[in-house]
């Protein structure tokens, strides 16, 4: 019963618009999937903190993207977090990019998150809105998500 009332509670807490959780990542590896008329396909993999006020945890990334010649892009990510608990969410997300200057970009998008962990699945196929910045110089990459 104690679970399932913290479960009731942790949703009852969350309205539209809510920061769930920040993500620092950096940049572990690079590589160039394909270069087309359209753009350069790319595979990054990256690993970092995730904080805020639904977890913390340790997290593994990996986004395949497409660089368009106008500065523009789509991606695709695959993530999983593991808490210091032992609890792991496994998130998958889309979204669109855009350069805002020479190694920058801003990016939006969403992800959709699964966890087997019974105090943590009220984030079970939950859809949230995620903004991102990158810095590819410096290799880093830093993430607000925001319940929908």
């Amino acid at each position: 019963m104690e679970v399932n009332e913290s479960i009731m509670q942790a949703q009852a807490q969350i309205s539209k618009g809510a920061l769930l959780n920040e993500a620092h990542l950096k940049t572990t590896t690079e590589t160039i999937k394909e270069i087309t008329p359209f753009g350069i396909r790319a595979e990054v993999n990256l690993t970092g903190e995730v904080v805020g006020p639904s977890y913390h945890a340790r997290s593994v990334s990996t986004l395949l993207g497409l660089l368009k010649t106008d500065g523009t892009g789509d991606w695709e990510g695959k993530a999983y977090d593991i808490t210091k608990e032992g609890d792991i969410v496994i998130g998958t997300s889309h979204g669109t990019l855009k350069m805002t200057g020479p190694y920058t970009n801003r990016s939006e998008g969403e992800i959709i998150f699964m966890t087997q962990s019974p105090k943590l699945s009220w984030l079970n196929n939950k859809k949230c809105r995620l903004e991102g910045t990158v810095d590819s110089l410096a290799g880093e990459v830093h993430v607000k998500i925001f319940a929908l």
